[in-house]
């Protein structure tokens, strides 16, 4: 009787809805790429969605390496150490990360409903050759089923068991997230960062900045009380100019102060948003 009632318990468990989406683009050098793959849960009144593993594909245009050879890699994660998808590699046109094992649901992650939801990985993708090729679009789709070969899966715990729950229908590429470029690689004898423009704004503007040395660079935005709004980069940088473009689009009017911060440096300045 108890195991026809843990059954029954299973079958009616709610399924976690999701939505998947690769975001926040940066050009950290004229090499090299990085973007955030984030899972955010969208049924939360529910029941918590427990991840117990997922694998993740993504379709490219493979000429962006202008003649290099590709190397992808894991740099960051909001997971434990035992959900981080594995064995990030590029073959052909895909970009792979194949599944963890699976974690117990004594230990498995919550995946959170709120913000961008959870972080999965920060991935890097770097050419060999001086830069990519300027002429190219790195022009990233997800890999899902019914597409032959890897596709990307994501489960959950239903009940006590684990289910694969992928929905491609919520799978996104952010594109409008592409936000930092370096506009020149010549060495700047010092830090700096400048003005942004336009300001006064709406909804989006620009954010120049000086990096002299190889450096790690935290770029954040903070409302007019000093609570932090925004992380717009934190990351290493390689010496150059560079400009980052704030989408302000989810923000109200008002004024807001934008910090640059390196081991060596930190300067604020203010701008305003009108809408």
């Amino acid at each position: 009787m108890a195991f026809i009632s843990l059954l029954y318990a299973n079958a009616f468990s709610q399924v976690p809805t999701y939505t998947l989406v690769a975001k926040n683009f940066n050009r950290s050098a004229a090499d090299s790429l990085t973007f955030e793959i984030y899972l955010l849960h969208t049924n939360p009144g529910t029941a918590p969605f427990q991840y117990p593993a997922g694998q993740y594909f993504l379709k490219f245009n493979s000429a962006i390496a202008n003649g290099g050879t590709l190397r992808y890699r894991v740099i960051g994660t909001g997971l434990p150490s035992g959900a981080v998808p594995q064995s990030a590699s590029v073959s052909g046109n895909e970009l792979r990360l194949a599944s963890n094992s699976p974690v117990p649901q004594s230990n498995a992650p919550i995946i959170s409903a709120t913000g961008n939801g959870t972080l999965i990985v920060k991935m890097s993708l770097k050419t060999s050759a001086s830069s990519f090729d300027p002429n190219q679009l790195l022009n990233l789709q997800w890999k899902n089923a019914p597409e032959p070969g890897f596709v990307t899966k994501i489960s959950a715990y239903v009940g006590t068991f684990i289910q694969e729950i992928t929905t491609p229908a919520t799978h996104s590429v952010d594109t409008a997230t592409v936000s930092i470029n370096q506009i020149s690689s010549f060495v700047p004898a010092e830090y700096r960062i400048y003005q942004n423009y336009p300001n006064p704004f709406n909804p989006s503007t620009n954010i120049k900045f000086d990096v002299p040395d190889n450096s790690n660079i935290r770029l954040a935005v903070f409302d007019i009380t000093g609570k932090e709004m925004e992380v717009l980069y934190n990351g290493k940088l390689t010496p150059g100019s560079y400009e980052f473009k704030w989408d302000a689009s989810k923000f109200a009017s008002g004024v807001y102060f934008y910090r640059m911060q390196s081991q060596d440096f930190i300067e604020t300045r203010r701008m305003l948003l009108i809408k």
